[in-house]
């Protein structure tokens, strides 16, 4: 872990989350414009929808100018929303203006080669030879083909821009119009009625919006985000790019940005067979939370988390223990929301507190622990995230009891107040009560295969 020794902020590292795309799309704009050498972003999803073109534009903008702007994103994924369904499309269908395909990111793609841009796409074939790969990557990759079945269920599911090795965002968001925007929306309010008001008023932005944020980082994390943005850009057949140990490219100009940490450390898991990290930080820390934790996450239904969370709180029972969840109406994938609810009943039985978020789909992927620790990444809590053989996950863990009371007031204590809470009565022997506790057998059947 890296330590803060310096009491100017010169070698530490400093965060600020980004909560909802009117806070993410601006800040991250103007970093992107502000770069002078180099641009990566690696992006599971990047939609070719207005969001999607107005970032775009600007990494246009840059390597015309001469700065290297390398990209990494999922062409197949996107074109089918994702594995599952971000309703792109029908959202998309809202704005009058657009009378294209925003999941059709081919001529984004032509776009920004034609600009300088270097693009490459995250659904690889992982039996191709790596031209520009070095032992270690050879390696790792030969642990991926000895560990997948089929290429196309094994996705790149991190969400990573670094610019000039001095800023870097992970977080939730993909780049598209449901995650980054730059209209707040209004978490009293329906997502689809707002979006049609929206329309109705003329907006730019007439479409609907899911909660979702990116965590920007300065000071030296930023290094080790860069160098596993590096090993999957060699993985997908990019060149080689020299890299410079943090701060020798260059120290900021200005004071760094946001709360200092005392440390903040990288996280990342690759489909290799091998024990899954993220599975093992998330296990670890509910087991030696003494005071709270917190968790808000769209896809919260993994055994080994559940199994954590309930022994936790049984062991301890003046553990505060609270989780924001999405709600039926608004989750993009009924067969995770029915899995989640399958734990409801035990969750409530030894006191933890389960909340159910309401009107718009909140995509945040975040947790903190013992108001010190907090979780910044891409991880889900299901078994396409926390499996040994599946996705490839990032996050960042940070000791910085600042940042973790600022996410608590600015995530948990504001979503719960837009929260439906569960009580025991809603898992009893009513009609609702049962199907909480009585899950979709084809959900079950995915459940137990652990594809999810």
């Amino acid at each position: 872990m890296m330590s803060d020794a310096d009491g100017a902020g010169v070698g530490r590292s400093h965060a600020t989350m980004l909560i909802d795309g009117h806070e993410v799309l601006p800040a991250l704009l103007a970093d992107l414009r502000a770069a002078e050498r180099e641009i990566h972003v690696s992006m599971f999803l990047f939609f070719r929808d207005p969001v999607g073109l107005e970032v775009a534009a600007v990494l246009c903008d840059q390597a015309a100018r001469g700065v290297a702007v390398r990209v990494l994103l999922n062409q197949a994924k996107t074109a089918m929303g994702d594995p599952f369904s971000t309703g792109e499309k029908e959202m998309i269908d809202q704005d009058p203006n657009i009378d294209y395909d925003p999941t059709d990111v081919g001529p984004l793609c032509e776009r920004l080669t034609t600009s300088g841009v270097q693009v490459y796409d995250t659904n690889i074939d992982y039996d191709a030879d790596h031209p520009h790969a070095d032992e270690r990557l050879r390696s790792l990759a030969a642990q991926i083909r000895g560990a997948i079945s089929v290429d196309d269920l094994h996705i790149d599911h991190r969400k990573i821009i670094v610019i000039d090795r001095r800023v870097a965002y992970t977080g939730g968001a993909n780049i598209g119009a449901q995650y980054m925007n730059h209209a707040p929306f209004d978490p009293a309010v329906e997502a689809k009625a707002e979006a049609e008001a929206w329309e109705l008023q003329g907006s730019r932005e007439p479409w609907w919006k899911w909660h979702d944020s990116l965590t920007r980082f300065e000071g030296p994390v930023v290094d080790d985000i860069n160098r596993h943005f590096r090993d999957r850009w060699i993985l997908d057949g990019g060149p080689a790019f020299e890299l410079a140990p943090w701060p020798a490219v260059a120290p900021p100009a200005a004071a760094p940005r946001g709360i200092g940490v005392a440390s903040a450390t990288v996280i990342h898991s690759a489909p290799t067979g091998e024990p899954n990290a993220m599975r093992a930080l998330y296990v670890g820390l509910i087991a030696s939370a003494e005071r709270s934790i917190f968790i808000e996450n769209p896809y919260c239904y993994h055994p080994a988390i559940a199994e954590a969370l309930v022994a936790a709180k049984s062991a301890r029972p003046s553990l505060d223990v609270t989780l924001v969840l999405p709600a039926l109406e608004w989750n993009d994938n009924a067969f995770a929301h029915d899995a989640q609810q399958h734990f409801y009943a035990r969750y409530l039985a030894c006191g933890i507190d389960v909340y159910e978020y309401q009107n718009h789909f909140t995509h945040l992927k975040v947790a903190v622990f013992d108001a010190r620790w907090s979780v910044h990444g891409s991880t889900n809590l299901n078994f396409r995230s926390l499996e040994d053989d599946k996705d490839f996950e990032l996050v960042v863990l940070v000791d910085g009891p600042e940042l973790a009371r600022d996410v608590l007031a600015r995530v948990r204590d504001v979503d719960v107040r837009h929260s439906r809470r569960f009580t025991l009565a809603d898992v009893d022997g009513s009609v609702d009560g049962m199907r909480v506790q009585h899950r979709d057998p084809r959900t079950l059947l995915l459940v137990s295969r652990r594809v999810l």
